[in-house]
């Protein structure tokens, strides 16, 4: 117990001594302004993503059906300036998850379509999600069953029009990503544990030649299927993470191996520990450099560094903070933003470990998305007072 304290008090002098120098060497810490919020009562907020030139931000919303004061067919359409869903009665999909774009900055709220995971285009012309084909009867558990049959969709913003630009042979589709404004990845899901679904391979749809290819076949390691994680774009090149099975287990592995692949190559191989999900947690910088979050560790009073390699080659390991819980890096690695055991949330500059308290709500957080130049921070909290209903918040960064 005495190491374990000395061990703790160190970490705390060198974050402290870190700090000092970096603040000599920088400037001053990040500035934070809350831009916006938004949040309508007895919805879920789900699958946030920003505009890239816009002040638009897409979600899924879902009626939670934890408040019951709320009638769904007066609020299901409440608050919208524009909405283009099929005219079918939407008491048959009142819980469906519903395709929706907010305008943080004129407050404008448009209903799009019915499904899940949307995505801007390049040129944030064209939004993609996947289609929920089924409608949803509550209480609806979702399980693999429960997306069977759905397919890639995408709202044209200009013409108002949606197209469908891909269908499932079998199973369904999701999670789709532009690689440039006329190139959309989407994933394939399946039966990964009992009834639950997952990503399984990887397709790339041409939507001017409308052909289609298949960038990551299923794999299969100790008879589980190799899970298919985020794309990215890193070096102008697509690239995703891959969670292969390393032991068989019952149902699942106990550990995967993190891996980040192009098409050609294995860019980073993050080793071999329990299911993590890798999303924000590791970008490249302006130097090319690598920056990972190494804070899964089996003991609570081990030491959380941000890491920089080059090359798959160990640059430098810097502490982090000690009140450091959790965290999401900003793609371009500029920014970190993080959370303590007790919900309160800091920004830090990854050049100096500078940081910044944010004014957040000490409420459950469900989601974390930063656009991608870095400059926003959206988070998906509990209401404060509000049952069954999610809060989105917008942050600006300077």
């Amino acid at each position: 117990m005495t190491d374990i304290r000395m061990m703790k008090h160190v970490c705390v002098l060198t974050f402290s001594l870190l700090l000092l120098a970096g603040n000599f060497l920088y400037g001053q810490p990040p500035k934070v302004d809350k831009t916006a919020e938004w949040f309508q009562q007895g919805y879920y907020i789900l699958n946030p993503a920003f505009g890239r030139t816009t002040t638009e931000i897409a979600f899924a919303r879902r009626l939670s059906g934890r408040d019951s004061s709320i009638n769904p067919q007066k609020t299901f359409l409440a608050g919208a300036t524009a909405n283009y869903l099929p005219q079918n009665s939407p008491a048959a999909r009142q819980f469906d998850p519903v395709i929706s774009i907010f305008d943080y900055k004129t407050r404008q709220f448009t209903l799009v379509d019915y499904g899940w995971g949307p995505a801007f285009s390049t040129n944030d012309n064209r939004l993609a999600y996947a289609f929920q084909l089924t409608p949803l009867q509550r209480p609806d558990k979702l399980y693999a069953e429960t997306y069977k049959g759905n397919t890639i969709k995408i709202f044209n913003k200009s013409t108002r029009k949606i197209e469908e630009v891909a269908r499932p042979s079998n199973n369904y589709l999701l999670d789709p990503f532009f690689v440039d404004s006329l190139k959309l990845v989407y994933k394939t899901g399946d039966r990964v544990n009992g009834p639950y679904g997952g990503a399984v391979s990887f397709s790339e749809v041409d939507l001017a030649s409308k052909k289609t290819r298949l960038v990551r076949q299923p794999g299969i390691k100790y008879r589980l299927f190799e899970l298919m994680g985020e794309p990215y774009l890193i070096r102008n090149q697509l690239t995703y993470t891959v969670y292969s099975p390393a032991d068989s287990g019952s149902g699942m592995a106990s550990e995967y191996r993190h891996l980040l692949l192009s098409e050609k190559d294995t860019l980073q191989d993050f080793g071999i520990r329990k299911f993590t999900n890798l999303n924000y947690k590791f970008a490249v910088n302006a130097n090319q450099e690598l920056l990972f979050l190494d804070d899964e560790h089996f003991m609570a009073e081990d030491t959380n560094y941000i890491v920089s390699y080059k090359k798959e080659r160990l640059v430098e390991r810097r502490p982090l903070p000690p009140d450091y819980f959790r965290g999401y890096l900003s793609p371009d690695g500029q920014y970190l933003f993080y959370l303590t055991q007790n919900m309160e949330g800091y920004l830090v500059n990854t050049k100096d470990l500078s940081r910044v308290k944010m004014d957040i709500s000490a409420k459950d957080l469900h989601a974390v998305v930063w656009s991608a130049n870095g400059n926003k921070l959206a988070l998906v909290q509990d209401h404060e007072s509000l049952a069954g209903t999610d809060k989105l918040t917008v942050f600006t960064i300077r």
